[in-house]
């Protein structure tokens, strides 16, 4: 196998283990198990293709996020206060959003960091990235939600991705025990973990803007009025029921679907990382009364259940690639045909693409051997932002 990516150090993201175009010894393969890579980019000739799609650029700046997140991290488990280069955060968080605002391919390709060994860190990086897709696509709602900032501030993304790759470092004073237990948490545990939120906000206030912070706190929040922290009444100390519904902060809203989505298609301590098809369709049906609902109608247009690059296999038994999204029919991208069902492969690919919107009687039907047909069927047509603002 010789590499289509490098792979980084996880440790030092600027560094690499191994260059791309280099074949992978056999004997490294342990070793990148150990760090806690379990997934590279290697070439082969029926995807040659989507390295053309692959934005390295967009990569590299998501390394730059991600590394500035760990020297934050790593400077609160050492001290018992939290000292945050804002300067850097903002100065990274403008570089990545000024560079996704000029890229058509990052609305469709999204990217996570799932070759890193730390999963809280990643994870913010994630969060962060996907955050400010969402927030572009809701320019317009931003403006109307925060009507008591000018236009140009209620708009400004800035607040929304700091606290997003913020919102979870309250998790640094939850005792490691319970953050890497592999099995369920009990009520006690449980109730510890929940009280991140109320850390975390208690070690940004102050250090950041109230909006960031306010992510911190309340991206647990959920539209139904479910979710957590409670209020408190500050006179009498008495408890309150959580915000819900436009009570809740519109960044803490748009957070809380990055969190769930990205929490979901990632590899955990206690659990492996679900298809984005399952995903979304549990979002939609299971925990549809949690999300605002215009912030949700904007995500199921961007996020795509059948990301480019994923290798699935058609209803008349044809194995295929993605290589488009679709953001009005989700579940019926644009594919390239690689196998015939006995297993033959198609002699020019390139020739053998489909547009799956042009025909109703073909479609998904598997990925990697999991049967995805039930998870499709609420997801044929993408929600549009006019009929829900």
């Amino acid at each position: 196998m010789v590499l289509a990516r490098p792979i980084p150090l996880p440790h030092d993201p600027y560094r690499y283990l191994l260059q791309r175009d280099r074949e992978i010894p056999v004997d490294l393969v342990p070793r990148l198990e150990q760090l806690g890579i379990f997934e590279v980019w290697v070439r082969h000739r029926d995807f040659e293709f989507l390295e053309d799609l692959i934005d390295e650029a967009l990569c590299d700046r998501q390394r730059d996020v991600y590394v500035l997140i760990r020297r934050n991290f790593e400077a609160v488990m050492q001290g018992s206060t939290i000292e945050l280069d804002v300067l850097a955060f903002e100065k990274s968080i403008a570089e990545l959003f000024k560079f996704l605002k000029s890229s058509s391919a990052s609305e469709i390709l999204l990217e996570k960091l799932d070759a890193f060994d730390n999963y809280l860190m990643s994870h913010s990086a994630n969060m962060c990235y996907l955050a400010l897709l969402l927030g572009m696509k809701l320019e317009r709602y931003l403006i109307d939600e925060r009507q008591l900032k000018p236009a140009k501030e209620a708009k400004n993304l800035v607040d929304l991705a700091l606290g997003c790759l913020l919102h979870d470092v309250g998790k640094m004073r939850v005792p490691r025990k319970i953050l890497d237990k592999p099995g369920k948490l009990d009520e006690h545990e449980m109730a510890e973990m929940r009280r991140h939120t109320q850390y975390g906000y208690e070690m940004v206030r102050g250090c950041v803007p109230a909006p960031a912070a306010q992510v911190v706190l309340n991206h647990h929040q959920r539209f139904d009025g479910g979710g957590y922290p409670n209020r408190v009444d500050h006179h009498t100390g008495e408890e309150l029921l959580p915000p819900a519904g436009r009570q809740i902060p519109v960044f803490s809203r748009i957070a809380l679907l990055a969190d769930v989505y990205d929490a979901a298609t990632s590899r955990r301590c206690y659990s492996e990382a679900k298809l984005p098809v399952r995903v979304l369709h549990e979002m939609r049906s299971w925990c549809r009364s949690f999300f605002d609902p215009v912030v949700a109608a904007a995500f199921y247009q961007i996020v795509p259940p059948f990301p480019v690059g994923q290798v699935v296999t058609l209803s008349d038994g044809v194995e295929a690639v993605v290589v488009d999204f679709n953001p009005r029919f989700p579940v019926r991208p644009k594919v390239q045909c690689l196998r015939t069902p006995d297993g033959r492969r198609f002699e020019h690919p390139a020739l053998e693409e489909i547009d799956l919107a042009m025909y109703d009687d073909l479609e998904i039907v598997a990925v990697d051997g999991q049967d995805v047909h039930r998870w499709t069927a609420d997801q044929q047509e993408a929600p549009t932002l006019a009929a829900l603002a």
